[in-house]
């Protein structure tokens, strides 16, 4: 999460930008035909708007990118939450929710997470500064527009970070293949963090510590895993289904 400034490609994550957070919106690129087709409010919400046509695409961009003549710069500075600013500002609540991604690598898993974790009313995706993939245009497609729907706070240190969420009343759920609870039979009655764990090795044993509890999803002796954003979904969904006021 290094570079501050990162771009997002397609008509749609670029509207999901400007109608969410137009504050992180820097320029945008628009091909001559496709600004007859965005809305002109919309257009108003930036600071500066140039075209280009054909190939001239702006330097710094992926020319291979399928960007339908559209193309948004985003502060990347600014989409991140602050996570002393996130921990002053948060209300916790028995219906309160946030996901803790710990090394998850692939760029698509962190998107689809962000895609889930607002579809079932997570309050927000916690991602550490190392180790992690960061947010970039990819995880930002993928998530479709959702990166900017919900709180992204970067980090330091998971394990403190766990420890911090408990001492505020969280109880601390890690996503474990061994886990010794099904997640089918856990009653979610506090506020609740997920951990997800890096692709290939999960959870690393000193993030298991801090966990609570290790959550095993009941699956067919078939299928050995999910992969991270399958897990995540399924374990959101079930959340969710004992708090539907977190769907309202």
């Amino acid at each position: 999460m290094n570079d501050r400034f990162v771009y997002i490609y397609g008509k749609h994550a670029v509207v999901e930008a400007l109608r969410l957070r137009p504050e992180v919106v820097g320029t945008v690129f628009l091909r001559d035909d496709v600004q007859r087709e965005v809305d002109p409010v919309l257009l108003e919400m930036v600071r500066k708007v140039r075209t280009f046509t054909g190939d001239n695409v702006p330097v710094g961009i992926d020319k291979n990118a399928v960007h339908q003549g559209c193309i948004a710069q985003i502060d990347r500075g600014k989409l991140i939450s602050s996570y002393t600013q996130f921990m002053q500002q948060m209300i916790v609540t028995e219906d309160t929710c946030v996901a803790v991604l710990a090394e998850v690598q692939d760029p698509h898993n962190v998107g689809a997470v962000i895609r889930s974790a607002a579809a079932f009313g997570v309050q927000a995706v916690l991602l550490p500064k190392h180790r992690q993939a960061g947010i970039t245009g990819t995880v930002i497609k993928v998530s479709s527009g959702m990166a900017f729907a919900l709180p992204l706070v970067e980090v330091g240190n998971v394990n403190r970070t766990l420890e911090d969420l408990k001492k505020v009343g969280f109880f601390v759920y890690g996503l474990d293949g061994s886990g010794k609870t099904l997640l089918n039979a856990e009653q979610f009655t506090k506020p609740t963090v997920f951990v997800l764990g890096n692709e290939a090795d999960g959870l690393r044993a000193k993030t298991k510590e801090h966990c609570d509890l290790l959550l095993r999803i009941p699956m067919h002796q078939r299928c050995e895993s999910l992969n991270a954003s399958a897990s995540a979904a399924t374990v959101f969904y079930q959340w969710s289904i004992q708090h539907p006021r977190a769907l309202q």
